[in-house]
């Protein structure tokens, strides 16, 4: 990397870890291209140099924060690969609320409410969004397929235009991906997403005062139900 290479990645990093902070401060939406360039002394056409939008400066802090929390479960899915399918699971999932505790922002931005005006570049997003889910849906396969878990009876009840649905958008962009595993996969976002988003709105804390005890106690009873 040449020195004038070096230094345009320096002014990027710290444009990020601004941006950060002004989204800490005042929220996803909050973020201003003018405000960050006048923190760092610069014009707002000179920052235009490194990011030609606020659009696309939300683009890179949004991949940035899906490969982060990517490596963060992968790591995790590594370390304990040589446990069962149930243990391996519930690791990834403590690493998941951990860097959302550790990384409000970040998890806010790529989880939390739409930001008004952004429209998401789907072409860099949605392959960085896939590469979250990855290693929850590999231990759900191992279960399924060669730890032969039987499948939860609910799934026996899925609605027809919801199977319909899943296996179309399965067919266009996860052909490989069993129908059944993907859906106990969306069942367990849709609670675990819930008990995290309460918790970093501290909504959960007047009622549970160990929400990792709560959240912990959670995941194992969802196992449960899911023949894990």
């Amino acid at each position: 990397m040449t020195r004038r290479e070096k230094f345009r990645q320096i002014t990027i990093d710290e444009i990020k870890s601004l941006a950060r902070l002004q989204m800490a401060e005042g929220g996803t939406a909050s973020l201003s291209l003018n405000a960050i360039a006048r923190q760092m002394g610069m014009s707002g056409p000179a920052l235009y140099r490194y990011f030609e939008n606020r659009d696309a400066l939300l683009t890179a802090l949004i991949v940035d924060a899906y490969h982060d929390l990517a490596s963060e479960l992968e790591e995790t899915a590594a370390r304990f690969a040589d446990q069962t399918a149930r243990e391996c699971l519930k690791q990834v999932l403590l690493t998941y609320r951990r860097w959302a505790l550790d990384h409000p922002v970040d998890f806010q931005l790529i989880f939390g409410n739409p930001i008004p005006g952004y429209q998401a570049e789907e072409a860099l997003t949605a392959p960085s969004a896939g590469k979250v889910f990855a290693p929850i849906l590999r231990i759900l396969e191992r279960a399924y397929r060669l730890e032969n878990r039987a499948f939860p009876a609910f799934l026996a009840e899925i609605p027809s235009p919801l199977r319909v649905g899943l296996a179309a958008s399965l067919q266009e962009n996860q052909p490989d991906l069993l129908q059944q595993v993907v859906y106990i996969g969306l069942v367990g976002w849709y609670h675990i997403h819930g008990m995290i988003m309460l918790e970093l709105f501290q909504h959960i804390q007047p009622l549970i005062n160990e929400p990792a005890l709560f959240y912990q106690f959670e995941i194992e009873r969802l196992m449960d139900q899911m023949n894990l």
